[in-house]
């Protein structure tokens, strides 16, 4: 099971962490392939758009963390379309991808 963990305040992603395996189908899984390509596609993006010292992440296999540096809006957009993906996935792969949404209190 993937297990991924949203942070966020308002409007505001402040936090992404992702961990697990989906165990789908062997080397070839389908579910992790498709986690892993949509956080490489938004890492991605950001590096492009020359936005990387707006966040913090670490990313290895089973793993990722994504922290939020700076409020940036298309950061936030681009984390809001991660988060769009993730859930779309967990609600066809229920039994492989499970997300949790917590709201920051301070």
């Amino acid at each position: 099971m993937i297990e991924c963990c949203i942070r966020y305040n308002n409007e505001s992603i402040t936090a992404i962490f992702v961990k697990g395996h989906a165990q789908y189908s062997g080397l070839h899984d389908i579910v992790c392939s498709s986690v892993s390509t949509a956080i490489i596609v938004t890492i991605n993006a950001i590096e492009l758009l020359d936005l990387n010292n707006k966040i913090s992440f670490k990313l290895k296999k089973g793993y990722f963390k994504l922290i939020l540096l700076e409020s940036n809006l298309i950061v936030n957009k681009l984390l809001q379309n991660l988060k769009y993906t993730l859930k779309d996935l967990s609600q066809q792969y229920q039994n492989c991808l499970r997300i949790k949404l917590i709201k920051n209190t301070n």
